[in-house]
């Protein structure tokens, strides 16, 4: 059995199991590049290595890929992964037709006709492209959540050709479904299917099966050898159009059936829009052929009959002792006969047997119903199951109501129950550490990021369940993962006009950092009080942000000294380029530099500094002199 995670032919995924059958299992799976869930039925291991298993499978799976119909489960893709046989159908959500019928019986016309009228549809469309299904029964009709009949598992079907196709020694198909041709073992055609789907019809309108005995053969020879019983005395609702139809689809001539399913969907709209009319044309023929008489030859056996009156009563007597004695050899011969063949037949013809439904039953209980019914047991497989409890059984092969010779062996898996895996101890560890140890006991994982003031970014810092607690496949293990300490956010307050340590302390109760405090003059701001801050009042930082500061130094005290230039014009020149050139400790700089006018003197240049100075007089660059001075205070307003 495939475990969940297993990828077939690197595409589709397997999920788990949703079914079983005699040949195959069935997955639910995820197609990685569509992006689409799928069913996968896969070939059971046992059959892999046997080549007529595999050609059936392959038959089967280009039978049905042949196919695309809205009635037919779609068939998207066949495929072999080393030696893993597989098809990939559309996945169903839904119940099969004998659970519908199990749940509902009987239905009413209307619904028996519109599921007749979709297998019917289905069947159409198999029988253009020259398959037949040879296995139409309510198990392998799927009715989906929306109420849509689609005619599942072609498992048996076979190109339908111009020869004539033989079955095997034991018929195909369900014993309770099977058409007389059959259970003869002959020649089967579409109109097998369309008498499937009559019995089929019968036990939806009736919610009972018509032919029922003690063992698989009488219930063949009842189809073969027996009319059908009444639908309308099972159920007095059904109309007599429906019941006809059944009839006709039932019928054990295959000439007299319908001769195509098309030709059925007419009669069941005819019969949905007119239920009341009998309109079915149903052809019943006497076996023994029509004998014509001519007057002549009648006349002879009247002249006969008078010519044998007279004699008639002389020899009554005669007659009666002779009829006795030829009567008693009969019965004699036959009552001998009857014994001599029945001990032939059973010396010579094995006993056969039905399979019972055993899945889902303990084993102990299988056991005694299989011996009972003198089966053998082979108990082939043990394997973990979801669905059914330790020592019962998950699937049988062959399926129930296969008939069977006696002591044929009948292979089990039972289940070992629920299988659970060991949580693992991931604390402390990566997250990408421990999504590989998780995954890697078959269980799946969910993780959590919160915050931690010690446990680094990307560490499990706790896990539930606990580590040793039993868990089912694909259960969850939560991971708690680190995203390392938390960077809580605060408002900056407005630190402008506090002293410096005032700042300081408003920045420690907002668990806030001063950074770098630069200290300047400031004409307005007295001196040691707050003038700006690097991140205004009111913004959102991350707790110990670093804010910087600057405070004043208070108004900056500033020394001057005006000088006075004359007019030092010759007394011709109206103009002249002046320059003023400051010298403090040896370091000259221009500090005036105009084209000045006579009318412009006298001219006061303001000049600022420190300490001894000296101011340089030139006229168009030519020295004109010098004047050493000691800058004033400026005085405060």
């Amino acid at each position: 059995m495939l475990q969940p995670g297993v990828i077939l032919s690197g595409r589709y995924e397997i999920i788990e199991k949703v079914g079983s059958g005699g040949m195959s299992i069935v997955y639910k799976a995820k197609c990685n590049k569509l992006e689409r869930f799928v069913a996968i039925k896969v070939l059971r291991d046992e059959f892999c290595l046997d080549e007529e298993f595999v050609r059936r499978f392959k038959v089967e799976a280009q039978s049905a890929a042949s196919l695309s119909h809205h009635n037919i489960v779609n068939i998207y893709d066949v495929g072999n992964d080393k030696n893993i046989y597989y098809i990939v159908m559309e996945l169903l959500e839904g119940i099969t037709l004998k659970e519908y019928i199990k749940n509902n019986a009987p239905l009413s016309d209307a619904e028996t006709i519109k599921i007749a009228a979709s297998i019917a549809s289905a069947l159409e469309h198999a029988h253009e492209n020259h398959i037949i299904h040879r296995d139409i029964k309510p198990q392998n009709i799927i009715i989906t959540k929306d109420g849509i009949a689609k005619v599942a598992d072609f498992g048996i079907a076979r190109v339908a050709t111009d020869k004539t196709i033989v079955a095997p020694t034991n018929a195909s198909g369900s014993v309770h479904y099977i058409s007389p041709e059959q259970a003869r073992g002959g020649f089967c055609d579409e109109k097998s299917d369309l008498y499937s789907l009559g019995i089929t019809m019968y036990e939806m309108a009736t919610g009972t099966l018509p032919y029922q005995a003690e063992s698989p053969v009488s219930v063949a020879l009842l189809h073969i050898n027996e009319d059908l019983p009444s639908p309308r005395e099972k159920n007095p609702d059904i109309t007599k159009c429906l019941e006809s139809i059944i009839i006709k689809a039932t019928l054990k001539k295959t000439e007299f059936r319908y001769s195509s399913a098309d030709e059925l969907m007419e009669d069941l709209k005819k019969a949905n829009i007119s239920p009341e009319e009998d309109f079915v044309d149903i052809k019943v023929v006497d076996d023994s052929p029509t004998l014509f008489m001519s007057d002549n030859d009648m006349k002879k056996i009247w002249k006969e009959k008078e010519n044998n009156t007279v004699t008639e009563k002389k020899s009554n007597l005669e007659k009666v002792v002779v009829f006795l004695g030829v009567v008693s050899a009969i019965v004699l011969v036959s009552i001998v006969s009857y014994f001599v063949f029945n001990s032939i037949k059973a010396r010579l013809q094995p006993v056969e047997v039905l399979i019972p439904d055993v899945q889902g039953m303990l084993l102990s209980d299988a056991k005694k119903l299989l011996e009972d019914k003198h089966l053998t047991i082979d108990v082939t497989e043990r394997a973990y199951d979801d669905t059914y409890d330790v020592d019962k059984i998950i699937s049988q092969i062959p399926e129930e109501n296969t008939v069977a010779e006696k002591d044929q062996i009948v292979k089990l898996t039972v289940s070992k129950g629920i299988e659970t895996f060991e949580v693992p101890d991931v604390l402390s560890v990566k997250f990408t550490t421990a999504q590989s140890i998780i995954q890697g006991r078959n269980l799946t994982y969910k993780i959590e990021r919160e915050y931690h003031d010690s446990i680094p970014l990307g560490i499990v810092i706790r896990q539930y369940p606990d580590k040793g607690t039993k868990l089912k496949k694909g259960e969850v293990v939560t991971i708690f993962v680190s995203k390392g300490k938390e960077e809580k956010t605060v408002f900056v307050p407005n630190l402008k006009d506090l002293t410096e340590q005032q700042a300081r302390n408003k920045l420690t109760e907002a668990n806030l950092e001063i950074g770098s405090v630069t200290k300047i003059n400031h004409d307005t701001v007295a001196k040691g009080k707050v003038i700006s801050q690097t991140v205004d009042p009111g913004e959102e930082v991350k707790e110990n942000y670093v804010i910087d500061i600057a405070v004043s130094l208070g108004k900056k005290i500033r020394y001057y000294h005006t000088e006075t230039i004359n007019n030092i014009f010759d007394p011709n020149q109206t103009e002249g380029q002046l320059k003023a050139v400051l010298v403090i400790n040896g370091k000259e700089n221009v500090v005036f530099n105009k084209l000045v006018k006579s009318e412009d003197f006298p001219l006061p240049i303001i000049v600022s500094g420190e300490g001894d100075a000296i101011i340089k007089i030139y006229l168009n660059d030519v020295y004109q002199y010098e004047n050493p001075f000691v800058f004033t205070k400026e005085e405060d307003n």
